[in-house]
């Protein structure tokens, strides 16, 4: 029994039994009031629980409104203070903020800037690119989208931003996330080190680097369209750079280089490309080339314009160029296009310079033979492959041996005996020439003196100096060392110089020459008259010999006006108190005529072809031979006359 109902049942029956019936009701009782007690029970507990529930709910709300406001407050205090421009766009791109950093971009206060669309700050056409990247944006093809604007500030300049744009919801709708930063120092170096890879500092023109690209870009052009049209290339070097270069300073050099590349650019059509490929060498590309004639105009125009006299620090110099042109073939890239141009602007400096030439494949063909010439030379220079012929130089007067030129020859392993007119210009330009001269002055000095120990006469020995040597700082050193191996007596020696050798570096030259000369060595002049020599170089420098050039004698019988040359050279030497010698004497009339003339002495084929060493030797001997018949000669005329006779080879005294 429930003992809610245990006590009132007490009360009212006492110790009475119950009756089943009531035992019944008692029971029923009972269990309802169990039912009634749990309910109860159940009903306080879910109360207490239901309330904590919504307790810690409510307390996680406010947590949660204190964060918003918190990340609000961190949010905007992170919008006012960024370093970087922030701006919040709508879809269409209108600014609805704007921090105050965007100041430091736009020169906009963010006031100003909230209302207006973004693009209205892009300068040129950077608006594409933004649309492009909002639309990527929108459509949810990518979170966020990173590049590089060009905007207008409120003064006027250009400002580089790099934007990072993403997108956002703002009170449930899509917004855009602007974050701009400012790298247009960046931006500044980055085309600085753009201009330095691809532009010459000096001129300002492409370099080499740009070049070959827009060169290559032009005949890809050419190729796609498949036009009649062609692409040309001209390599243009200027002639004499070096003299203004070491005469009057690399401070004038420089300016004269700049004053060049100005006229080249002024001359070409624009948008055509003019670099300065290094030193004193320009290039340019021509496109859309319809015939050669335009392409040689062009040329013809530059060489003008270039020759036109320059002042440079004070001074009026002028200086011509060399110009290659090269068409483009089929096919051809950059570098057989520039290869080509170079092969024909050295084809114009072998023409004589201040002039143009138009690429063919003679020559290619020529400067492959250069090469392997090349080649081949400097592989003689290690063998020593060289040898020395002998030309006699003679008394015009008296027939008599006077010396011999050394003349050098090539005896090549395959081509056998090659003539110095073939190899000296590729010794020259590569230097291989003063190892060569070193040896050939040497060899001859030896040759000389033994002469002198074997025979009677003792005949000079002429050598031919090339420019490079004259320049080369150890030139006295070997002519000392060349006179002190053989023990020939200097005066024996001549040094042959080319007359235009007197004006390429008159001070050093001089220099040289005089201290090479106070040796007791002579110094001659060889092809005079074909060079660019004046008086006043004559009398600076150490001469002692003009050698007159044999074109002058070969047509000196031709007529009076030819003879007058050679007089006039003659007078000139006589002036100047120095022998002189004429060189390619062929025939007797001319001979005779140079007598007449007061030339005293000379060579070529009319006394000897060059001889080899034993040839040489023998000439010597048949006339020591001849000189002592002469001798003799002139001792029996010399007794006749005096009253005497010769008997057998006595003399005795006349009987009148």
């Amino acid at each position: 029994m429930h003992p809610a109902l245990a006590r009132p049942v007490r009360r009212h029956l006492g110790d009475e039994a119950l009756t089943p019936a009531m035992q019944a009701v008692l029971d029923a009782a009972s269990a309802a009031l169990d039912d009634m007690q749990r309910d109860r029970a159940m009903s306080a507990r879910t109360m207490d629980e239901l309330s904590l529930e919504l307790e810690e709910r409510f307390e996680k709300l406010r947590d949660s409104e204190r964060s918003e406001r918190e990340s609000t407050a961190r949010f905007q205090a992170f919008f006012d203070y960024a370093g970087i421009a922030i701006q919040v766009l709508t879809v269409d791109g209108l600014i609805t903020h704007a921090n105050p950093a965007c100041r430091d971009i736009f020169g906009y206060t963010p006031d100003e800037m909230v209302g207006r669309n973004i693009a209205s700050f892009l300068a040129g056409d950077a608006e594409s690119a933004i649309d492009a990247a909002c639309v990527d944006l929108l459509t949810m093809s990518r979170e966020s989208v990173t590049l590089e604007q060009r905007f207008e500030h409120k003064d006027g300049t250009i400002v580089w931003g790099q934007l990072t744009v993403a997108r956002v919801l703002a009170s449930g709708e899509s917004r855009l996330m602007v974050m701009l930063q400012d790298v247009t120092e960046r931006k500044r170096m980055e085309e600085e080190l753009v201009r330095r890879a691809f532009q010459d500092d000096l001129t300002g023109l492409a370099n080499r680097a740009l070049f070959h690209d827009r060169l290559r870009h032009a005949l890809e052009r050419r190729s796609r369209t498949r036009t009649r049209t062609t692409v040309a290339v001209l390599l243009l070097d200027l002639d004499g750079f070096k003299r203004v270069n070491d005469s009057l300073g690399h401070a004038a050099g420089d300016q004269l280089l700049r004053a060049v590349a100005s006229r080249i650019s002024s001359t070409v059509r624009s948008g055509e490309t003019v670099a300065r490929l290094g030193g004193d060498e320009f290039a340019i590309v021509i496109e859309a080339v319809q015939t050669t004639e335009e392409v040689q105009l062009l040329a013809e125009r530059l060489l003008r314009i270039i020759s036109k006299p320059v002042i440079v620090v004070d001074r009026e110099v002028v200086v011509n160029v060399s110009i290659g042109i090269a068409l483009a073939q089929s096919g051809d890239e950059g570098d057989a296009v520039l290869r080509n141009a170079d092969v024909a602007m050295y084809s114009a400096k072998n023409a004589g310079k201040q002039c143009s030439r138009l690429f063919d494949s003679s020559m290619l063909e020529r400067a492959q033979s250069w090469l392997e010439l090349e080649q081949d030379l400097r592989r003689a220079v290690e063998r020593m492959e060289f040898e020395l012929l002998f030309q006699p130089m003679m008394d015009l007067r008296e027939g008599t041996l006077l010396g011999f030129e050394a003349l050098l020859r090539w005896r090549h392993p395959k081509r056998g005996l090659v003539a110095p007119a073939e190899f000296l210009a590729v010794a020259e330009e590569t230097g291989v020439i003063v190892p060569i001269g070193r040896w050939a002055l040497r060899e001859a000095c030896c040759y000389a003196a033994g002469w002198a120990d074997r025979a009677g006469v003792t005949p000079s020995i002429s050598v031919n100096l090339a420019p490079r040597q004259i320049d080369d700082p150890h030139l006295y050193d070997d002519v000392q060392a060349a006179l002190t191996a053989s023990g020939l007596d200097p005066k024996l020696l001549i040094l042959e110089i080319s007359e235009s050798q007197m004006i390429r570096a008159p001070d050093t030259s001089h220099a040289t020459l005089q201290a090479i000369r106070a040796l007791g060595v002579r110094i001659a002049v060889d092809d005079f008259g074909t060079g660019y020599s004046s008086l006043s170089h004559l009398q600076f420098f150490p001469v002692d010999e003009l050698k007159i050039d044999s074109t002058f004698v070969s047509r000196m019988d031709e007529g009076d006006r030819e003879a007058s040359f050679v007089r006039t050279m003659l007078a000139l030497a006589n002036s100047l108190g120095v022998n002189v010698v004429a060189e390619g004497i062929e025939r007797e009339a001319q001979q005779v005529l140079l007598t007449a003339l007061g030339c005293s002495s000379g060579q070529g084929f009319l006394f000897s072809r060059p001889l080899a060493i034993n040839d040489a030797l023998n000439y010597i001997a048949t006339h020591e031979q001849a000189s002592d018949a002469r001798a003799d000669d002139q001792r029996n005329v010399a007794i006749a006359s005096s009253g005497l006779r010769s008997i057998d080879g006595t003399v005795t005294p006349s009987a009148g």
